[in-house]
């Protein structure tokens, strides 16, 4: 990939997500020349900006929308049968997280499997940006087997249970695999994207684009073992319970 064409982006929502899944969208187009322009900054950076194309992708059946979380609406672009979004002709698939309980219609999951398995005569591949439970569309698909991916950490043991061949990584905001990027929870997706965005389009413009967003500083790493998110957990457990009961006494009362 480089920076001098159009960047090609699909994303994938077929049953709808979580609205800051698909918040690292946008990091991609403040790269382009027409956003750098706006945020006045000086003609070099803008010279070294990347258009995007920006496709946002449902089933045929979908409808016109589909519904995300805090009651916002996102409107469909094109669905899955498009020319526009076949195999070869995106350089991203992003996948934000849906309901980790949903179970997958077959052609959801063709469709992810052919972008993932696509490869131009020069090696060329789509990446694969996967955001929260996304995860979990992934691992129906089948083309994580054998592959290191990460997913939200309260969940990895119960991703574990459904896909065994994958190997999990839970200490690490995002994992990177060949083409297949997966991130832990929500905005961890922020951070990955911006890792992503450092690898393959790396210059003063990318940096200047994540400085302005205030991404990308976390670090692959988590700040905290996971003993101690679990303690944390146990808690914030703990004092919704002594609050909880603090206050049916007053209603008593």
């Amino acid at each position: 990939m480089t920076n001098t064409g159009e960047l090609r982006i699909g994303v994938f929502v077929p049953v709808g997500a979580q609205l800051l899944d698909i918040s690292p969208i946008d990091l991609f187009a403040m790269l382009s020349p027409q956003y750098l322009t706006a945020c006045t900054l000086p003609a070099p950076l803008v010279m070294l900006g990347t258009p995007s194309m920006i496709h946002y992708i449902a089933l045929p059946d979908t409808g016109s929308h589909v519904e995300l979380t805090a009651s916002a609406f996102l409107k469909v672009s094109k669905t899955i049968e498009d020319p526009e979004v076949q195999p070869g002709l995106l350089d991203i698939l992003l996948i934000p997280g849906p309901d980790p309980a949903s179970t997958f219609r077959e052609e959801i999951l063709d469709f992810v499997r052919a972008h993932a398995a696509w490869r131009g005569e020069d090696g060329e591949c789509v990446g694969i940006l996967c955001i929260c439970t996304g995860i979990y569309m992934l691992g129906q698909s089948g083309i994580l087997t054998g592959k290191s991916a990460s997913g939200p950490r309260a969940l990895i043991p119960d991703l574990k249970k459904k896909f065994p061949t994958v190997k999990w990584v839970a200490d690490k905001r995002w994992v990177t695999d060949g083409n297949i990027w997966t991130s832990g929870g929500i905005t961890n997706g922020q951070e990955m994207v911006a890792a992503y965005i450092r690898e393959k389009l790396p210059g003063p413009a990318a940096e200047a684009v994540l400085e302005m967003a205030g991404v990308g500083d976390k670090g692959i790493d988590y700040t905290r073992s996971k003993s101690g998110d679990t303690l944390w957990w146990l808690w914030q457990i703990i004092k919704a319970v002594v609050v909880s009961n603090k206050a049916s006494k007053k209603k008593v009362v």
